[in-house]
């Protein structure tokens, strides 16, 4: 993955920002309403024209995409940060060659902590990648929300800590930056308030990222690698998002599930490179019997990513799912063979064997499941039947077409859709099976760390334009709502 790449991924999971667009080298002015009830006026100007008094409650955007050197901002931003009281609501930097002025960037952090500042976004471009971010971003104690990207996080060793220097931060966002181990317990530890922390584009800094926090509530690892995650000790966490951490899937993390008595959404585990751990128990391919030890009873919403290709991730895959009793929506992203060196195993034993799914099926909790990018391969195909047969309280369950599918393949699904209705008997009557077109678009940062989605991954209501809605209507009408309908049409 080139840099474009990367800083591509990077900025689609920045916080947006609550105001129009600006142009470069100007701020974007919006109504803003005080501490005290007096709001602010509105509209849109140039930095360099505004009176001093309008800039202590604005939410500031600076950005120079156009310019080489970045000497020519550094000035300008030094002189606006310094003639102006503050506070800073909204601070957002990018696209600056900051590493070249790291004396006055420590400057700015210093008037921004002397000041005030509660969302400040800071990235770095370009490289080199491990430009220090000045210590005295630790003395920002007033930050709400902090999103770092393409630094080396300063080391935290021998500085002041506890409660008292981050007290207000609930949203933490490290993108492609090095930070350690120590310095993210460092974080946590100092942020008795944290929601929300992700680590986005991050490759193995840390290369154990350990969870210890009393009020974090979703945790992230979006397109990053690590060695391992593991929740050690997170009375209030909710959610645990894993999304592309193993590129090609050709190298394996640890996930390890401690004490998370809150935990409810969990996803997505990789049959293929995650080695999952509950207690002291890790959980091997084709595991009949789960220990109640190993067992998370608050997982309500599973997501699970899987090679149907491959026999022995068809047997993860199912003892996986033997760990969440009580999950109620199971999502399943089908993921096809990307090495080589990888032989396909178009085995379909576990399919038809009741030892292994059904007496499971029959005593889930179970009421929906997603299959996305399914192309009805003979074991995706033999795991839609082995759920359909056996899940007694399942009431939905959703195929969601790969897209790289072939009109004629298209056709074929359908035919095929009819087929599954007339020759498998449902365990559930209230069961309907629907078959949809992909969305356009893609999965993002922002719908999976927003805490009032009660099921965050993506279903074929996401990322739709006005003409995707109109595409997923047709399907819907083609393809469902229902079996039965179709069988009459």
């Amino acid at each position: 993955m080139g840099i474009n790449d990367i800083l591509h991924t990077v900025y689609s999971c920045l916080p947006e920002t609550p105001l129009p667009g600006a142009p470069s080298l100007s701020a974007t002015i919006s109504s803003y309403t005080s501490s005290s009830g007096e709001e602010s006026s509105s509209g849109e100007d140039r930095v360099s024209a505004l009176p001093d008094d309008l800039l202590r409650n604005i939410a500031n955007l600076i950005r120079a995409a156009d310019l080489r050197d970045g000497s020519g901002l550094v000035a300008f931003v030094s002189r606006v940060l310094t003639d102006h009281q503050g506070p800073f609501r909204w601070v957002h930097l990018s696209w600056n060659f900051l590493g070249n002025h790291q004396g006055e960037l420590a400057q700015w952090l210093s008037l921004f902590a002397d000041k005030g500042v509660e969302t400040l976004i800071l990235v770095n471009r370009p490289w080199p990648l491990d430009v220090l971010l000045p210590a005295s971003i630790l003395r920002c104690s007033s930050l709400r929300r902090l999103y770092l990207g393409v630094w080396r996080f300063p080391d935290t060793t021998g500085h002041p800590r506890g409660p008292d220097v981050f007290p207000h931060l609930q949203e933490l966002g490290i993108c492609h930056a090095i930070l350690q181990e120590h310095d993210l317990e460092y974080l946590l530890a100092c942020s008795p308030e944290l929601k929300i922390f992700g680590l986005i584009q991050s490759y193995g800094f840390p290369s154990r990222v350990r969870i210890s926090s009393n009020s974090v509530r979703c945790v992230l690892l979006w397109f990053s690698t690590a060695e391992e995650l593991a929740v050690v000790t997170a009375t209030r966490l909710q959610r645990l998002i894993l999304y592309y951490t193993n590129p090609g899937r050709t190298s394996t993390t640890n996930v390890k599930i401690g004490y998370a008595p809150e935990l409810t959404v969990l996803g997505y585990l990789d049959t293929a490179s995650h080695v999952l751990e509950i207690g002291n128990t890790i959980i091997t391919a084709g595991e009949k019997n789960v220990s109640p030890d190993a067992m998370v009873q608050s997982v309500k919403v599973l997501a699970l990513m899987v090679c149907f290709s491959v026999a022995s991730e068809v047997q993860t895959l199912l003892s996986f799912v033997r760990c969440f009793p009580h999950v109620e929506t199971l999502h399943v992203m089908v993921e096809r063979i990307r090495m080589p060196s990888i032989k396909e195993d178009v085995e379909e034993e576990y399919a038809s064997d009741d030892e292994l799914g059904s007496m499971f099926w029959e005593e889930s909790h179970m009421t929906k499941v997603l299959l996305d990018q399914f192309r009805w391969g003979v074991n995706e195909l033999g795991f839609l039947e082995l759920v359909l047969r056996s899940a007694e309280m399942l009431e939905s369950a959703v195929l969601v077409l790969d897209g790289g599918m072939s009109s004629e393949e298209v056709t074929q699904a359908t035919r095929r859709l009819a087929w599954l209705q007339d020759s498998v008997k449902f365990a559930s009557d209230e069961c309907e099976l629907t078959m949809f077109a992909p969305p356009r678009g893609s999965w993002s940062y922002h719908r999976a760390s927003d805490l009032s989605l009660s099921d965050p991954f993506p279903s074929r209501h996401d990322a739709r334009d006005a003409r995707d809605g109109e595409r997923v209507a047709r399907a819907s009408t083609i393809f469902g709502p229902s079996l039965k309908n179709l069988r009459e049409r």
